[in-house]
């Protein structure tokens, strides 16, 4: 079939768990996550002040805090780290608020992070969907924002990013960028209307872009407010679609990832890159962009650039976490996958 992704009939029968459907209600699930989120009882952790905010969680259930840190890293006052491993930075003590995030409740290293918040005396908000998480969250009296059962954690990330924001804002730690919510909502439904299923191949840029990285190995990158979301994005190429990529962030790469431009051009052509543009950024930044892709040009297989929709920090961050779902989803499809398997992931597990 010359348009593989408009054969409706056959990527749902490959999309075993619905990843697709899940995408379509993402608006919906942001929203939902509001509500959700403010129904949390934070009382006894609300009047306090903290001199720093730790977001402790690995894989999908990490990516919710580190798109947080993004959106607010130039305007909250309070020092915002994410911590993916075993333990807590040393410097976690009763004046660290922690919110320990594990959709299953029972990811093993978020588990031992949460131990120490609670050795360590930290105010900590658990964020979960039940598990052991769960039951110490309820035994120890701490705040509990319960997410809904029935996702892949990398399928929640709705669901854990505003739980995380609608908490800090209840804490008054977001400030004005909070007004910027509605604006990014309603720019997701634009966006849902463009590169849903049932748009056709020939007008839907996710499935356009799907299509460029069949058969390549992607790299993502996009400027300081968007490193958050190339990472997001190569961890959705890993899971979703079942390709190895990577990620980095401008200005940085300028420094180190430009000299790849100088490698075998022969084995350049394997490589697709994703360039996430955003209207903010710098002009010397955009620039250098410029001239980064014009070096790549001549040997890199593929490159593909997505722009940031909205004109606030969260519609820009939002809109191309939100292509980028697609975008994995749909690749994931065209290579005969279920995206929302997880098989080497479970095998992992075993060891």
């Amino acid at each position: 079939m010359d348009n593989p992704l408009d054969d409706l009939r056959h990527i749902e029968a490959l999309d075993e768990s619905g990843m697709l459907q899940v995408l379509e209600r993402f608006p919906e699930d942001c929203r939902s996550a509001i509500k959700r989120a403010k129904k949390a009882s934070l009382e006894g952790i609300s009047r306090k002040r903290f001199n720093k905010i730790v977001f402790a969680g690995v894989g999908g259930s990490s990516i919710g805090g580190r798109l947080v840190i993004d959106w607010l890293w130039r305007e909250c006052a309070v020092p915002l780290v994410l911590s993916r491993g075993y333990h807590l930075p040393a410097f976690v003590d009763d004046e660290t608020l922690v919110f320990t995030v594990s959709y299953s409740g029972n990811t093993e290293e978020t588990l031992c992070m949460l131990a120490e918040a609670l050795r360590e005396g930290a105010p900590t908000i658990a964020v979960t969907s039940g598990g052991t998480m769960g039951e110490i969250a309820m035994d120890n009296g701490l705040p509990l924002i319960s997410l809904p059962d029935g996702y892949r954690p990398r399928a929640a990330i709705s669901h854990q990013f505003f739980s995380l924001a609608t908490a800090m804002n209840a804490m008054d730690l977001v400030g004005t960028l909070w007004g910027e919510v509605p604006e990014a909502l309603s720019t997701l439904e634009v966006i849902r209307d463009e590169i849903s299923m049932d748009v056709p191949q020939d007008q839907n840029l996710a499935k356009k872009a799907a299509l460029r990285l069949l058969g390549k190995i992607p790299l993502v990158y996009g400027s300081s407010l968007l490193e958050g979301v190339a990472y997001r994005l190569g961890s959705q190429l890993n899971e979703n679609s079942k390709v190895p990529s990577g990620s980095g962030s401008f200005p940085e790469v300028f420094h180190n990832a430009v000299l790849g431009s100088e490698w075998d051009s022969e084995a350049l052509g394997d490589l697709a890159l994703l360039l996430l543009r955003d209207g903010g950024d710098d002009e010397g930044v955009k620039r250098k962009i410029e001239r980064f892709k014009e070096l790549f040009i001549p040997k890199a297989g593929e490159i593909i650039e997505l722009e940031t929709r909205g004109s606030g920090r969260l519609a820009r961050i939002l809109s191309l976490v939100y292509i980028g779902d697609y975008v994995s989803t749909y690749l994931g499809l065209l290579y005969g996958h279920d995206p929302s398997s997880n098989l080497s992931i479970d095998k992992l597990k075993q060891v």
